[in-house]
């Protein structure tokens, strides 16, 4: 019998879909379970060999507060409840003590993850950001005043670059079990769906969508770019629609409306290319081998640019705060909108060219 393994990744979908090569590498040595959001347990449903998903909504969020004592029940409760699986290890990517906690609470004698210093954490100089990492470190020291000689983690991790990419410190939790990440493509199972053209042109995927207002370029942009002239002469253009989103393409290009997980993965199976924003869309792109060119506002290209996709990153590093990770303190989106149309261009026919 394999040992069980608990992934703790309780982040978001495009978060969950970087997480994929880890436990697609571990699945050969351990029975791997996974402790995400209910809302992300699709895309771990998309693997050829799924893990045994653990769905749990946390109490806290950007904008909800929680109090340290409902956040410590919080994390108790969910702890017995996965204490009774028998987890032998349990790992998890981000330098957050609550994450620590709760694979404390699992049970699990060996736990593995990256402990809340300024090296590990996100955007460490952030104002908003080293408040949280204060409070982690409070807490972090609270345990350690409480129970000595029981670490949170028994193996603590460090970024070796502050820079590195997401999937590089889950490869550092790979190489810390004894395991490797799998990286080969498709990492999901997504039969390509019937919406190609006739045309021999290769068929460009466009997702012009974002769920938050730091990563949309604006529609105005958009129509630009796709009534180009050179940008036509060499691709299809599929626009991809979340349901009830307005569309920028032109009339007479191909549309497609993605109502959930599944259908959004057979549509990108379908295309040769991807463009969009720093987005799911753009890791499950990736995820699926196709190439992709990513327009970054807010976040940062260094950590969470889809795998093997950073020189096709369209980026302005205008703004004296970037990266703000999603909370702008400017009075508008001077990183969106220090993106030139011909930028993106360029990076397309370069893409082109290279196909």
């Amino acid at each position: 019998m394999k040992p069980r393994l608990l992934v703790v990744e309780l982040h978001h979908l495009g978060d969950a879909v970087m997480s994929l090569p880890f436990v697609r590498g571990a699945s050969s040595v351990f029975d791997v379970h996974v402790l995400c959001r209910p809302a992300t347990r699709s895309v771990y449903e998309l693997l050829e060999t799924p893990p045994t998903l653990h769905a749990w909504d946390p109490p806290w969020g950007e904008e909800q507060g929680t109090s340290p004592r409902q956040t410590w029940r919080a994390l108790r409760k969910e702890g017995r409840r996965l204490r009774a699986v028998g987890f032998d290890t349990a790992v998890g990517v981000w330098a957050d003590v609550r994450g620590h906690l709760l694979m404390y609470e699992s049970g699990a004698r060996q736990r593995v993850g990256f402990p809340m210093t300024a090296g590990n954490y996100y955007a460490a100089d952030l104002p908003w950001r080293r408040q949280r990492l204060w409070s982690g470190r409070v807490a972090e020291t609270f345990w350690r005043m409480t129970h000595p000689g029981t670490p949170l983690l028994t193996t603590q991790l460090h970024r070796r670059n502050p820079r590195q990419s997401h999937h590089e410190c889950w490869a550092q939790i790979a190489e810390a079990l004894g395991v490797a990440c799998d990286y080969r493509t498709p990492w999901i199972n997504a039969a390509p769906a019937p919406v190609r053209h006739e045309a021999s042109r290769p068929l460009l995927a466009v997702h012009a969508h974002a769920r938050l207002p730091s990563k949309q370029w604006a529609p105005d942009r958009w129509r630009l770019l796709l009534s180009s002239p050179e940008l036509r002469a060499v691709y299809d253009i599929l626009e991809v629609l979340p349901s009830g989103a307005e569309p920028v393409s032109a009339d007479g290009d191909l549309r497609v409306v993605t109502p959930d997980l599944p259908s959004l993965a057979a549509v990108l199976a379908a295309a040769d290319a991807m463009v969009g924003h720093d987005s799911l869309p753009a890791h499950l792109a990736a995820a699926l081998g196709r190439p992709v060119v990513t327009i970054f506002g807010s976040g940062e290209p260094d950590w969470f640019a889809p795998f093997g996709q950073r020189d096709r990153v369209v980026q302005s590093r205008v703004c004296p705060l970037h990266p703000c990770i999603d909370r702008c303190g400017m009075d508008r989106y001077l990183c969106l909108e220090a993106v030139a149309v011909q930028d993106v261009l360029r990076q397309l026919l370069q893409l082109s060219r290279s196909s």
